[in-house]
């Protein structure tokens, strides 16, 4: 474990751009970017004159000034991945209409304002076309930055892209430009973009395609109109970097050192027509010349692999070989002479040029950043020379490191050098002299990062031993703690043993850690199934053999102030649960056979009494927690929800009633009640107006500060297209989008106080590149007058979409079966509870049609006003058929007071359960509530509670002993029907009113309902 206080303050400086946001008025704002990813000498860059350097993070690249202060201000440049060309013209290689194999390759673009940045050193400002050839689609996603460079007046940001049909994208630099919205875009390249560099004039800018691409390309620039022009280009399949040596352009590589020469200089006046036709599309682009080269004559060096080069002078440059060999190249009078001018005993890597100490730094593998005298250099006339100054290098001595350590590159900025190694660490140190002129270096600053893809990020709880904000962590079990303003406060190492489980060949890996409020401990998970407890400093306390593959997840309850509970789950389809106190850690369940498959997200609800599992086998069971005593508590599954496509996360919402959100692979998030079990509410994961839908793979709930109305929101990212998304969980509706890096791997939402005691809600996200990202979530301020973002590519900008109704979706509120059922059952109930007349006993009924010998028989005539009852008023029933049997409409209307009677009892059973459902939460949420009631609403309760328990107290008595018991009925019945079945072997006259009467008589069958006239 070791501490950082940089003395150096690491500050951020945004600018917010229009349409940022949605209409909600939620707008992501990235503050900072903590680690990098350089890998090259061509990944960082510096600007002498304006005290600045510029290095690549992921899908940005980062601005740091340095102020007379020393303090260090950030600025992030990143272009969103749809952002509209808007100056294109036809490509120079590609036919007039660009085909699907082509695309969009090959335009040379500006994009224009949509309102003039002062002091901006490009400006252009032209319509957009909605066909432009250089219009790039939403299915682009973000992709790394492999190279930078800034021009010397540090006004010009040039970045190169990764990956097939990359963009070059040029930025403004001034206070007032937008830091995501490039003046130009170049996409002439076709498999990556390896090295940028811009002449000493600003005039040119030359560009160095990946192996695949093979394209040296020269650009030239207009200062006045910011437009791009492609001049000359070349192939150049074997040079690793490339820069300005007055004007000429030298490319060095693998046995390759080539001097690329301008035949005729710029002229403003003959290329005036040429650079105002540019972007207007009706003008094709001119045939680009040949940019023109010669290869310089290696000698012994033939086999020699140069891996970097800087110049020193107009006509001289230093090249470094991988081997160790530093070589001067000499280009007076277009000789080209190529000597070695010392050999080193490690391998460079890098190199810096210092011209106001006139110091030259070399960084190589093994060992720190190393001076050498730039006079030596600079005076040696001829090859008489070179022995002497290989003498004065000779004398010089390095600082050993590791064999493992390797400087990446470095850059001179002020009285500052920067240093970035191969743990992407990146040192910052000033520069001194002692006796003899001999340049020292002291540690001025020390940005820590991760060298490795971070697999999570973890919120700690306040207060906490290590100080800090939030953690990181690698699968190797590197664990970084982080302040909100990007300081790194402590670090350590988790030491993961090699099971004998793992074959020789694998390595145990860390794959999840969590943190309690108890003595601010952390649990930690690896890939072997070993769950460790760990100390805030990272010393293990306990290990425990969990599960027999890897851990997926780990949760945490608290319980009391000594003891909270822990859970686990693995590849092996068991739910460990565990009893953490301050120095132990006792298993207490094992869940088996819960899923049928792997058991990746576990989560606590309620305290602790809920624990909540999720599948890919799209199933969620939910576990309650039963206590007997103290010392016996156990989780016993209570129910089982299955959904139609398979979850990826799920996220418990901060209510009074427990609810789970979950996102599943059908692009959908739902919300589930826990007490229900069954899904609410489901949400499309779409975007503003377009009708792509994203897949939602991780999930962080919150609820934002006061002076953002308190809105309830849910935080995820899409590995679709690579972008951090913000809902609103009470509409579904998308607050806001941005793009981070190219790969998520974890979020969490988080909120701290700023200068002014306010709230600000965070946002940090882990990338697999190596970076951490930590987003501000503010309320967008739009300024008044301005017009739409033409180099935006996103519909959500556009008032007449906003605005218009006709452009808006149709409004839908869909019920669900569930939902339907629901309501039937109320209007059942309804139905029942209404007063039994004659008009709402049934439905109306057709009339039965009468044969024509019932037509000549008449009911009797009663008087008028007289009341009848069905039992002394009988209908006069037809002569019995042979298709008609008396007693099976006596044994139907017996079925159907039976499904009736069922019915209601099912009916009563199901309100019962409601009843006892409701008032138990109603008994809770009275012994925890603090406010008081009326005493007139409490009396009239109680006499309610009163009435209504006496009324349970008679059902639970026993029947009346005089009431007939169930076997007895049935002998009754039975002996009735067999009476019914012998009178009808008897032919006599009274058979059908023997048979009314015995109908009517009958307490067993319900009472006739027929119209009297039949």
């Amino acid at each position: 474990m070791s501490a950082y206080t940089p003395p150096l303050l690491f500050t951020t400086q945004t600018k917010e751009r229009p349409g940022a946001g949605h209409a909600s008025g939620i707008s992501l704002v990235s503050e900072f970017v903590l680690g990098s990813t350089i890998s090259s000498v061509n990944a960082l860059s510096a600007a002498t004159e304006a005290n600045s350097f510029a290095f690549c993070a992921g899908p940005a690249v980062i601005l740091a000034e340095v102020s007379p202060q020393l303090e260090l201000v950030q600025r992030l440049f990143s272009a969103k991945p749809d952002t509209l060309l808007s100056q294109a013209t036809l490509s120079c290689y590609n036919p007039a209409t660009p085909t699907k194999a082509t695309g969009n390759r090959g335009c040379t673009t500006s994009l224009s304002q949509d309102e003039p940045a002062s002091g901006s050193p490009l400006l252009a400002s032209t319509d957009h076309h909605a066909d432009s050839p250089g219009r790039v689609t939403s299915a682009h996603r973000s992709r790394s930055l492999t190279t930078v460079a800034l021009n010397p007046s540090g006004k010009l940001l040039a970045v190169g892209e990764i990956g097939h049909r990359p963009r070059i994208l040029v930025f403004s630099t001034t206070p007032n430009a937008y830091t995501d919205k490039p003046l130009a875009c170049l996409t002439e390249h076709t498999f990556g973009v390896r090295a940028l560099a811009f002449s000493h004039d600003s005039r040119w800018l030359c560009s160095l395609g990946d192996l695949h691409d093979g394209g040296l390309f020269l650009w030239s620039i207009n200062p006045k109109t910011g437009a791009l022009r492609l001049n000359s280009s070349n192939r150049c399949t074997t040079a690793d970097t490339i820069t300005w040596m007055g004007a000429n352009v030298v490319s060095v590589g693998t046995r390759h050192v080539k001097i690329w020469r301008l035949e005729q200089p710029y002229s403003p006046s003959k290329g005036r027509r040429g650079l105002d036709n540019l972007g207007d599309g009706s003008t094709a682009s001119p045939v680009p010349k040949t940019f023109a080269g010669r290869n310089c004559l290696l000698g012994l060096l033939k086999d020699a692999t140069f891996t970097c080069v800087t110049s020193i002078s107009a006509d001289r440059a230093i090249l470094g070989t991988q081997d160790g060999a530093i070589c001067l190249l000499d280009d007076a009078n277009r000789t080209q002479r190529l000597y070695q001018v010392s050999r080193k005993a490690y391998g460079i890597t890098c190199m810096a040029v210092d011209h106001s100490s006139g110091t030259v730094w070399l960084g190589g593998k093994g060992v720190e950043p190393e001076a050498l005298p730039l006079d030596v250099f600079l005076t040696a006339e001829d090859a008489s020379a070179v022995p002497r100054a290989r003498q004065a290098l000779d004398e010089r001595g390095e600082h050993k490191r590791g064999d493992s350590f390797r400087e990446l590159a470095i850059c001179c900025v002020d009285k500052l050098l920067v240093a970035v190694d191969s743990s992407r660490f990146m040192h910052i140190y000033n520069v001194g002299f002692r006796s003899q002129n001999i340049p020292t270096l002291s540690a001025a600053q020390e940005l820590p990062a991760h060298e490795s893809p971070i697999l999570g990020v973890v919120i700690l709880p306040e207060p906490n031993k290590a100080g800090s904000d939030f953690l990181t962590y690698t699968g190797r079990g590197h664990v970084f703690h982080w302040l909100w303003n990007g300081t790194c406060t402590s670090r350590f190492h988790v030491r993961l043993e090699h099971p004998l489980a793992l074959a020789l060949e694998e390595s145990n890996e860390l794959r999840v850690i969590r943190a309690t409020s108890v003595n601010s401990m952390l649990l930690a998970g690896d890939k072997a199934g070993l769950l460790r407890s760990l100390s805030a400093s990272g010393e293990a306390q306990a290990v425990v053999k969990a599960h027999e593959g890897e851990i997926y997840d780990i949760v945490l309850t608290q319980s009391d102030q000594n003891n909270s509970f822990a859970a686990s789950c693995g590849r092996d389809k068991i739910i460990q649960i565990f009893l953490l106190s301050k120095d132990s850690c006792l298993i207490q369940q094992s869940l088996l056979n819960e899923h049928t498959g792997p058991i990746r997200k576990l989560e606590f609800a309620d305290r602790g009494s809920i624990l909540l599992s999720m599948s890919p086998g799209r199933t969620i069971v939910i576990h309650k927690r039963i206590q007997k005593s103290e010392a016996s508590i156990a989780y016993i599954s209570a129910k089982v929800i299955s959904l139609k496509a398979t979850p990826l996360a799920m996220a418990l919402l901060p209510a009074m009633t427990p609810s789970l959100l979950v996102s599943s692979t059908d692009r959908r998030i739902r919300k589930i009640s826990i007490a229900e079990g069954h899904v609410t509410h489901t949400v499309k994961t779409t975007e503003y107006s377009h009708s792509v839908f994203s897949v939602i793979s991780r999930l962080s709930v919150g609820t934002l500060s006061q002076q953002l109305t308190s809105l309830s929101v849910v935080a995820g990212f899409s590995s679709a297209d690579r972008s951090i998304r913000l809902y609103d969980i009470d509409t579904g509706s998308l607050l806001a989008i941005e793009h981070g890096q190219t790969a998520v791997s974890d979020l969490a939402l988080g909120r701290t106080l700023g200068s002014n005691g306010e709230t600000i809600d965070k946002i940090v996200t882990t990338g697999l590149d190596g970076t951490i990202m930590i987003w501000s979530i503010s309320a967008l301020s739009r300024r008044s007058g301005c017009k739409n973002d033409a180099g935006s590519g996103s519909h959500d900008d556009d008032p007449s979409r906003t605005s218009s109704p006709a452009a808006l979706r149709p409004l839908r509120r869909v019920l669900s079966k569930t939902q339907i059922a629901q309501y039937q059952k109320s209007l059942e109930e309804q139905e029942e509870d209404a007063p039994t007349s004659s008009s709402n006993l049934s439905p109306s009924r057709l009339r039965r049609k009468t044969s024509k010998k019932l037509q000549t028989v008449r009911a009797p005539q009663a008087p008028a006003g007289a009341c009848f009852h069905r039992s002394k008023i009988k209908p006069v029933s037809p002569p019995p058929s042979p298709r008609t049997s008396l007693p099976s409409r006596s044994r139907r209307s017996s079925l159907d007071e039976r499904h009736r009677g069922l019915a209601g009892r099912r009916n009563i059973d199901t309100t019962t359960k409601q009843l006892h459902d409701t008032l138990r939460d109603y008994r809770k949420q009275l012994t925890t509530s603090k406010e008081s009631l009326g005493l007139d609403t409490l009396h009239s309760l109680q006499r309610e509670l009163d009435v209504t328990l006496k009324a349970v107290s008679q059902k639970m008595r026993p029947s009346d002993p005089n009431e007939g018991t169930g076997s007895e009925i049935f002998d009754d019945r039975l002996a009735r029907m067999i009476d019914d079945r012998l009178a009808l072997r008897f032919k006599s006259e009274d058979q059908a009113n023997s048979t009314e009467d015995r109908w009517d008589t009958d307490p067993l069958s319900p009472k006739s309902t027929r119209d009297p006239t039949l």
